[in-house]
This record gives structure tokens, sequence and C-alpha cells, in this order.
């Protein structure tokens, strides 16, 4: 993979974030890769199974430790840290970037997590992330390993800006000029770079005209149901029939294990998260799907990995639920470098407003809504004035009012639709 995380890379990265988060001379961080193509396609999971069916299962569950306390630490981390994520940026190389307080996406970025695929879980912290995009998207990219590509990223959350790739090097330059650790002021700084919005009316989201087909479909607390459901789908007959078949070719236990972890995530801080996924990727090793599809897709490549169970029916939810989830036993433990930062929102907003922050304006849940309702123009208004007009946020913000609100045809006050 390009840029594939190695235990090496791991290592030396991890020094080095702890290094300059001691520095004085230190104000920002910029996490970049030297590849035109990626920023990180993905960790070395070939490496990790070898160890294990070697035998050596300390190495390979020390791969995960090791990449589980670099994504905390990312995450907990004090100072300004900026991941440019221009290029492909999957599995390993998501949690490198998407914890980061600034996330800067280019015409060129691709996003996904397709563990699924290899009989594994999305990982990384991916039971935060995952669960806290809106609606279901979450879970549909968790499932089906679904690519997000350029501005999607920026209108999923997993962005907080969108800069043209010929611009990164000035953007780099101007970060290295700043001369403070204050947040607020890179976020300006990066703002500055910005990619142009779209016209007025217009968006730029691979996702926006299944968004709805999605969380009818992918609300389900079974697999079996969300394909029964993809099954049922008439609005987006064409979509519905790709991603069953996409789900078609992952490991059913995979899927299984997928849903029940992303179910779990909203209830979870970051640091249960991760642990929760040490516990996971140590059971999942012991499994026959993670290395029958890493041997099927990363090494001979056949590309038909023979799934065991074969399918979902298959797949004893009960016993998977008390393997995974339930047992007792001895298991890795994830030591965090700080292990005070235990948050379950994440502390800096830099990017465009969620769905439910735009629903709590709209329902009065924020306070700041005042008690008689908000109209279009004062909802828009807000969300101006609260993302110093951020480039994207009228598109999002209008994109979303569209989808989930009615207009009262004498006062113009808004209703949000559940």
């Amino acid at each position: 993979a390009l840029n594939s995380l190695t235990s090496g890379m791991v290592h030396t990265i991890k020094r080095h974030l702890e290094e300059w988060r001691q520095s004085d001379l230190c104000d920002v961080v910029i996490l970049r890769s030297n590849s035109p193509k990626a920023f990180c396609a993905g960790g070395d999971v070939v490496e990790v199974s070898k160890s294990w069916k070697d035998g050596d299962h300390g190495k390979a569950m020390g791969f995960f430790q090791s990449e589980y306390q670099m994504n905390h630490l990312v995450a907990a981390y004090e100072k300004p840290l900026v991941a440019l994520i221009d290029g492909y940026t999957m599995g390993g190389g998501v949690g490198l970037s998407v914890h980061a307080a600034f996330r800067v996406a280019t015409e060129r970025s691709v996003f996904a997590m397709p563990e699924t695929r290899i009989g594994f879980f999305p990982d990384v912290g991916a039971t935060f992330f995952l669960s806290r995009m809106d609606g279901q998207t979450g879970v549909y990219l968790g499932l089906t390993g679904s690519w997000l590509r350029g501005r999607d990223l920026l209108y999923a959350g997993v962005a907080t800006h969108y800069v043209a790739s010929e611009r990164l090097p000035l953007l780099e330059k101007r970060l290295q000029e700043l001369g403070t650790r204050d947040h607020q002021v890179v976020n300006q700084a990066i703002e500055e770079f910005a990619t142009q919005a779209e016209a007025p009316g217009t968006l730029e989201y691979s996702l926006a005209d299944v968004r709805e087909a999605i969380d009818r479909c992918f609300r389900f607390n079974t697999v079996e149901a969300i394909v029964e459901a993809l099954k049922q789908e008439t609005q987006q007959r064409e979509w519905a029939t790709k991603t069953l078949e996409t789900l078609g070719k992952m490991s059913p236990s995979s899927l299984k294990l997928t849903l029940e972890q992303l179910r779990n995530g909203p209830r979870l801080n970051i640091q249960q998260a991760l642990s929760l996924e040490l516990r996971l990727a140590e059971k999942r090793l012991g499994s026959e799907d993670m290395h029958e599809g890493i041997d099927a897709l990363l090494v001979s490549k056949t590309n038909a990995p023979k799934w065991t169970p074969a399918t979902l029916e298959e797949v004893d939810m009960g016993q998977l639920h008390a393997e995974y989830f339930e047992s007792s036993g001895q298991y890795s433990v994830l030591d965090f470098i700080d292990p005070n930062v235990a948050f379950d929102k994440y502390p800096h907003a830099f990017g465009l407003p969620s769905e439910r922050d735009i629903g709590d304006l709209v329902t009065g849940v924020n306070p700041q809504a005042g008690s008689l309702g908000m109209t279009r123009r004062e909802v828009l208004g807000f969300f101006d004035r609260q993302t110093m007009r951020k480039v994207g946020v009228r598109q999002k913000v209008s994109w979303v009012l569209d989808r989930k609100t009615e207009e009262d045809k004498d006062s113009y006050v808004l209703r949000w639709i559940k």
C-alpha cells in the first residue's frame, strides 16, 4: 500500500510527536506525506498477519498497541496539529489524521475504511469517529468501505478544510510563519487558502442524493435487516443494488462485528473506543477470516476470499457478541501516553456544522436559538457568524435545511422533520 504504516514508522511518528509537544521551539505540527499519490493508504497488515501466523503474537499485537497509542496522542495533542490529507487516506492513514484538530483535504483526497474486505473491522478510533458522523453515514462507510473524494471529506466531516493541492506549499509556509499556538489563528490562516465554495444552490457531495436512502437502510441493528431494507429500497434502486453487491463481497462475520462495534461507539469515550478496538483486534487475529482476507486481497491477490462462516445466516450473533464483547480473559492492555484525555466529544470543532448541530438550533435544544423559533435566514446567519463565514458552511446548512425542515407559511419559522 502507498505509504503503508509499518511498526518502524509508527514508532518514529510517535516519538517525534512526543518530542514536538515538549519543545518550546515548536508551535504548530504539520503531518504530510512525501508521496504525490497518498497521505497513507493503510497499516502494514500483511506483516501483522505473518507475525501472528508465525506464532509471534506479541509482535503482532505490539503493532496495534503502538498504532492506537499514536491515534490517541494525535487526538490529545495540545498544540495545533494540521494533517494535510492529500491523496489516498485509508485505514491507518485515517487514524493518523482524522483525530487531529485540523484536517485539510484536496481535490486528490480519497478516504476509505475498507477493513471488512479483509475480514477485519474499522479500527484506529473508527468506533469513535464513524459513530459520530451525520445520520447513518459512518455505518454505511464502515460496512461497505465506500470511498469519499475531494469535497466529500469536508461535507462528511472527515476534513475541516478544503484547499487546492497546488496551494499546499504556500499554506505550509504560512503556518510556519505564524509563531503562535492559538488554534483560532491557525484555523483562520488555513481558511485563507480554502478553495472557493460551489455556486449557490449546488453541492459537490457524492452522497447528497443517497443520504436519505443511507439513513433509511442503515438505521437497523442487524446486518440482515440492513440487507432486507436495501432489497426493498425503491427510490435509489441502482445505489441499493450496488451496495448489496458490495456487502456480498465482505466477510459476513466482519460485517456483524463492525455493526455491533459502531452501535456501541456513541456510548464510549476516545480511550474506551481504542481499548475496545485493541481487544477486538486480538480476537480477530485469532480468527480465520482476517488471514484469509489479507492473503486473498493483498498477498496472493486472487480477490476471492473464502469466508468462514460463508453467509450472514451462519454467523451466530449471540456467540459473536459473547466472544468479542463479553468474554473475560487475558487481553492486551492499551497504555495511553496521555491517560488524562478521555473525551466523548472532540475538543476542537473547526469543520462544518454537523446535522445534529443544525437540528439542535432549529429545534431549540441550542439555547442560542431563543424561544420563538428561527427562520431559514436566521439559521444561515447564525452559522455564518459562528464559523466566521467558513467556506462551504452555507452549502451544507442549506442542504440540510432543504432535507430536514418545513417552513411555516405565515411566520417562515422552520420546523424540524423527524
